[in-house]
């Protein structure tokens, strides 16, 4: 009997010892992957956080080239804007020769001309601004583009109000032509890069036109 008792007492003995080993065996199986998986939920958030991050940086480069993309696109036509504007608030009051150069001086600065010439329907100047240079040359272009329109508007064809030529130095050489009264006269302006229009030098010759008509009329009143 007591043999037996003792036999029941070791074999609930060694139940308890497996029971406990078993529960402690889960207890640290169960730790080890709740620790596995805080892990992969730390990785997962920081690679959640990369993307974003990621995402964002993308998102705002994308923004800031869209941004260069306009204003590279908008450059030209705000610089034309403000040529139109500043050309059209010239000053200047009578029409003698000097106001005559001081206006087309005016227009070289304002319009970052590096010279500008007034000629005759022959391609003779009649003023030109202080910083222009070769002046010859630059009459000889007058010239042959008054001729070319001359050409063009043969036939009873529409002939051009303006001529532009670019060369291989990158100058641009823009020939406006317009009459005051039954004369015929050319306004020719030089500038660096390609970003005129054929319209560019349209609103400054209300003023050069004033100034012409003032002119002839105080030459009429003196004679």
């Amino acid at each position: 009997m007591t043999i037996i008792l003792s036999a029941i007492i070791v074999g609930l003995g060694a139940a308890v010892l497996l029971l406990t080993a078993g529960y402690l065996f889960g207890v640290k199986r169960g730790s080890r992957l709740r620790e596995s998986l805080r892990t992969q939920d730390l990785i997962r958030s920081q690679d959640l956080r990369n993307l974003r991050e990621q995402v964002s940086r993308l998102r705002d480069d994308q923004e800031e080239s869209l941004r260069t993309t306009i204003q590279q696109i908008l450059a030209p036509l705000a610089q034309r804007e403000k040529l139109s504007l500043d050309l059209s608030h010239l000053g200047g009051r009578s029409g003698h020769h000097g106001d005559l150069s001081a206006l087309l001086d005016q227009i070289a600065e304002k319009g970052n001309f590096t010279a500008v010439l007034l000629s005759d329907n022959e391609g003779l100047p009649l003023a030109a601004s202080s910083n222009a240079r070769d002046l010859d040359r630059l009459g000889a272009t007058s010239s042959l583009l008054l001729l070319i329109a001359d050409r063009l508007g043969r036939d009873d064809a529409p002939a051009p109000l303006s001529l532009m030529v670019h060369d291989g130095a990158n100058m641009v050489t823009l020939c406006r032509i317009f009459k005051v009264g039954d004369q015929r006269l050319a306004l020719t302006a030089v500038s660096p890069g390609g970003q005129l229009t054929t319209t560019a030098l349209d609103p400054a010759l209300v003023k050069v036109d004033a100034t012409l008509a003032n002119r002839e009329f105080k030459h009429t009143s003196d004679r």
